[in-house]
């Protein structure tokens, strides 16, 4: 629930900020086919991964942070994608923004353990 709070904070400040415009569509679509490619092999492998690695883990790892690390490693693609074929729009700052979230929930994890 922090996730999304923040996260949703962050965003209009950094919308605002940069003076991004809002997308059109509600779901994010992938820029071009070599993103296309990118995203659908980080969701085949986040899948995978969870199959296979969650029932060996499940007591070392736990899976929000293997769904957390999905979404920072997801975030970074977008961004990086976005700023290098988007340039005319700052909609990578945005996603950058919202990795560097993530990030920081997924070392806050570790740093403040139970």
């Amino acid at each position: 629930m922090f996730y999304i709070f923040v996260n949703f904070f962050v965003g209009r400040y950094v919308k605002k900020r940069w003076d991004i415009a809002k997308r059109k569509e509600w779901l994010y679509w992938p820029l071009n086919r070599k993103h296309a490619l990118i995203e659908a092999f980080l969701m085949i492998a986040f899948l995978v991964g969870a199959v296979t690695l969650g029932n060996q883990l499940l007591g070392n790892i736990n899976w929000v942070y293997y769904l957390f690390f999905f979404f920072f490693i997801s975030s970074l693609i977008r961004a990086l994608m976005e700023w290098k074929y988007a340039k005319s729009d700052n909609i990578w700052i945005s996603q950058l923004s919202e990795a560097a979230i993530t990030a920081f929930l997924l070392l806050s994890f570790f740093v403040f353990p139970r």
